[in-house]
């Protein structure tokens, strides 16, 4: 039966941990597994209290469409200071990744091709944005998508690090937060590795 490995980790600045204004969700069952990374702005105590609210928000909702749970976020978050945000949902019996991206969380495929980036659009949620676009794309068994806040380093080459991507979910979230946060911000690693 096709199940997922995944794991979220979050990290706080130094100054401020442990509050942490970047929240993860995991809702996964034996049909789907369902993933959010959201990124409020600002960090420290209130960005970490508007980031659990959030998540308790997003577990609720974790079986609706992306776009009306896209949507339904932005309303909820109306007045408050906002937040960037990425869902997914992974369909595990045909590996179809359905997903909807609002700011700037990095989403990315890898496996044996080059890796994949999957768009966002611009706008803050609960500020401004456009309309919440549906999107997809089918991944492969063993395929890693990686979701990474802008406190981890977007740009790099995994034939620099080697092994970065070796072990479980949970091995690979803590070598990115390791290796590659930027240590001046919040930063949050989602690995979501597909299995058959």
């Amino acid at each position: 039966m096709p199940r997922a490995d995944c794991c979220c980790l979050v990290r706080g600045l130094p100054d401020e941990y442990p509050a942490c204004g970047d929240v993860g969700v995991l809702v996964v069952d034996t049909e789907a597994a369902f993933v959010a990374l959201v990124d409020v702005l600002g960090h420290g105590r209130e960005a970490d209290a508007l980031a659990t609210e959030i998540a308790a928000f997003l577990r609720d909702k974790s079986g609706g469409e992306l776009p009306e749970v896209m949507q339904a976020l932005h309303e909820h978050l109306k007045g408050s200071r906002g937040a960037v945000a990425f869902l997914g949902r992974l369909d595990l019996p045909t590996g179809l990744f359905a997903y909807v991206g609002i700011g700037n969380i990095s989403a990315k495929v890898f496996g044996p091709q080059p890796a994949l980036r999957l768009g966002s659009r611009d706008g803050i949620v609960g500020y401004m944005m456009g309309t919440p676009k549906l999107q997809s794309v089918r991944i492969a068994p063993r395929d890693i998508v990686l979701l990474c806040s802008d406190g981890i380093r977007d740009n790099f080459d995994p034939l620099e690090f080697p092994g970065i991507f070796r072990g479980e979910a949970s091995d690979i979230a803590e070598t990115v937060l390791q290796t590659l946060a930027k240590g001046n911000d919040d930063a949050s690693c989602l690995v979501l590795r597909y299995l058959r």
